[in-house]
Parts: C-alpha cells; sequence; structure tokens
C-alpha cells in the first residue's frame, strides 16, 4: 500500500491501542463471571488472563517502536532511532508467539471440560501440541536468529551473522499456517459437538455462531501471509508495518473469541436486570451479592439422588427414632422454613415444592412408592 511513513505509524498506533483495549475489557469481564457470577476460576482462565498479559507487552512493545521510528524510513530517522525501534520489533517477534500459544492453551483446558468423545480428545490434543511445537520453534528461532543477539538490531556498532531471511520468512509462513489451522479446529471442533447435542435449533446456531468467532482470526493470517516476504527487505521498519497490524489484530481477535464464549451468564444476568429475561438459575450465588434475592416459601422439598449411603427420612417427627435405628447414617436436620429433605440410592432426581399450608400427602405417597422401587 502507498501510504506514508506518518500515515502508517499512526494506523498501527491505532490498531494497538484499539486491539489491546478490547483484550483487557472482554479479559475483565470473564474473569468478572467466573469469580463473581460462578465462582469457578479454573486453569483456562489464569492461562487466559497470562496471554491477555502478555498481549499487552506485545502492544508496549510495538508502541515504544513506534516512537523511535517504526514505520519511517531508514533516511528519515536517524541510526540510534532505527536500533532502537528495531529492538523493540525483536521482543514483539517473542511475545505475538507466547501469547498465541497461551490463547491455544487456555482454549484446549476449556474445551476439555465438555468433551468426552475419545476422537474429539485426540483431536483437540493434537490441535494443542502442534501450537505448542510451532511456538516454541518460532520463539527459539527469533531469539538466536542472529548471533549475537544484539546484532538483529544493532549492525553499525558490531560483527555477527545472521540466519538466512528466506528461512525466517519460511518458518513465519508455516507459523501461520498452523495457527491457522488450530483455529479452525478449535472454532469448529465445539461447534460440531454442540450440533449433534438435543436443544433447540435456536439454541444451537446461538453456541455454533459464538464458537465460530475463533475462525475470525484465521482471517487475519491469510491477509498477513503475503506481506511477510517484508522481513527481509532492506526498509525492514518501513515495510514490516502491515505484518505487525494483521499480528496484532489476530492476537486481539483469538482473545475476543475465546473469553466471548465464557460470558453468557453475564448476558443473563444483565437480560434479567433490564427485565428481559427470567432470574438465572445457577450463578454461584451472585445474585445475593449483586442485590438480587430469592424468596423462598415454607413447604417441603423431596430430594433423590445418587449416595453411597441409604439416608432415611429426617424430620422433626422422626429425629428421635431414626436417631436411634440408624446412628451412623447420614443426618439431615430440617432447614430454614420448615424444609426437609428425603435421599435414596437412585440416580435419578426429584424435586418438588408444596405450597405454604398445602397438604403433603400426595408427597409422601409419591416417595413411598419411591422407597419400594429403590429397595427392589
Amino acid at each position: 500500500m502507498g501510504l506514508s511513513s506518518e500515515t502508517r505509524a499512526e494506523l498501527l498506533t491505532a490498531v494497538n491501542i484499539t486491539a489491546v483495549t478490547l483484550a483487557i475489557v472482554v479479559t475483565a469481564l470473564r474473569c468478572f463471571v467466573r469469580i463473581r457470577l460462578l465462582r469457578a476460576f479454573g486453569t483456562d482462565d489464569w492461562t487466559m488472563t497470562f496471554a491477555t498479559i502478555s498481549f499487552c507487552f506485545y502492544c508496549s512493545f510495538s508502541l515504544s517502536g513506534l516512537t523511535h521510528g517504526t514505520g519511517y524510513l531508514t533516511s528519515e530517522i536517524s541510526v540510534e532511532e532505527y536500533s532502537t525501534a528495531k529492538k523493540w520489533w525483536y521482543f514483539c517477534y517473542v511475545f505475538y508467539a507466547l501469547t498465541m500459544m497461551l490463547v491455544k492453551l487456555s482454549m484446549t483446558s476449556f474445551m476439555r471440560r465438555v468433551i468426552v468423545e475419545r476422537l474429539h480428545k485426540w483431536i483437540l490434543y493434537t490441535a494443542a501440541a502442534a501450537t505448542v511445537l510451532s511456538c516454541i520453534t518460532f520463539i527459539f528461532t527469533c531469539i538466536f536468529q542472529c548471533w549475537p543477539v544484539s546484532y538483529f538490531w544493532d549492525k553499525h556498532s558490531q560483527t555477527g551473522t545472521c540466519i538466512p531471511q528466506r528461512i525466517v520468512i519460511a518458518l513465519a509462513i508455516l507459523f501461520s499456517v498452523i495457527n491457522m489451522i488450530t483455529d479452525f479446529t478449535f472454532a469448529l471442533l465445539p461447534a460440531w459437538i454442540v450440533s449433534h447435542l438435543n436443544m433447540k435449533l435456536k439454541t444451537k446456531l446461538a453456541l455454533c455462531g459464538l464458537m465460530g468467532l475463533g475462525c475470525i482470526a484465521s482471517a487475519a493470517i491469510v491477509i498477513r501471509l503475503p506481506y511477510l516476504q517484508a522481513i527481509a527487505s532492506d526498509e525492514f521498519l518501513h515495510d514490516t508495518v502491515f505484518v505487525a497490524v494483521w499480528s496484532t489484530v489476530e492476537q486481539c481477535l483469538s482473545i475476543t473469541a475465546a473469553c466471548l464464549a465464557t460470558l453468557q451468564p453475564l448476558v443473563k444476568l444483565i437480560g434479567y436486570k433490564l427485565g428481559l429475561a427470567s432470574r438465572p438459575t445457577a450463578l454461584g450465588g451472585a445474585a445475593s451479592s449483586l442485590g438480587g434475592h430469592i424468596q423462598m416459601t415454607s413447604g417441603s422439598i423431596a430430594v433423590k439422588r445418587s449416595f453411597t449411603r441409604r439416608t432415611e427420612v429426617r424430620t422433626s417427627a422422626h429425629n428421635d427414632l431414626a436417631l436411634g435405628n440408624n446412628p451412623a447414617g447420614l443426618k439431615l436436620q430440617p432447614a430454614i422454613g420448615e424444609y426437609t429433605a428425603e435421599c435414596y440410592n437412585t440416580s435419578q432426581e426429584f424435586l418438588r415444592i408444596s405450597s405454604e399450608g398445602g397438604s403433603d400427602k400426595s408427597l409422601s405417597q409419591s416417595m413411598g412408592q419411591e422407597k419400594k422401587s429403590s429397595r427392589r
């Protein structure tokens, strides 16, 4: 593109600031959902947080390079500024690969929770292994492409050697292709799984579309491929601006797509606060912490779930008898609001709440029938 040096620098500055702001916002929202709403901050969340931190370092190095001459021709800046700007470019190499590796590892950990089929697991682990291997190779090559290392950005005050630029370009293309394949894998594999689930078509399409956002990052890779030849240009800082632009976009889209897939509880909560949706049912205690209150009336709750030990009814009328007959059993005392619980050795679930002042006769009869069937 025939853009002036100043325009190139301004374009990269705007992209860096926008991308890092978006990445920080979506990561903060993800942390809010996992910590405050679900209270389940896992390995995938930690990894994505570190990926965002790495991306922040990448953008800060890129912005530092812009203040010293990234985007400009060698004739437009001094030798010292050229060396400093290229040094910041050198660090961008490393943190770009590190960010992409952490993002893919976070997505692997996230998807591992829901994948049960062996074939799906093998596909997931293969994609993750390919990503880690390619990232480590790329980082190692970029760090030691010149010897001494500082010869990469300072060729005026010292002597040294560098590997041929065609090798770096070939490795960058290979790394991009692997990233593109893994992006499609991490985006389409969940959509494939969801398409086989028993749920409404509207819900399936929404989930598949959300998970397919990762494919957008692949678009940035495809657009960047033709610009990789600029790595071998004599006007490195001027000609590699669009490599930097699309690398920044790729990282931002990868982080954003991975974080958006975790924000469904927040969307539901906002919808409830605005009166557009029903009350969220399972937010890990977030309703009360955010000002919501769950109103409960008196009645009886009967719960049947799988336990290793069979338990008996624990109500105010049966406590003395139960303590005498089964002193080692699990004791469920009446809870707030005169609620009682009955547990049986069965894999089925049963939940029934009788209205205040109503008769619990039908409840007792149904539970009696279930007791007989479980003993058989």
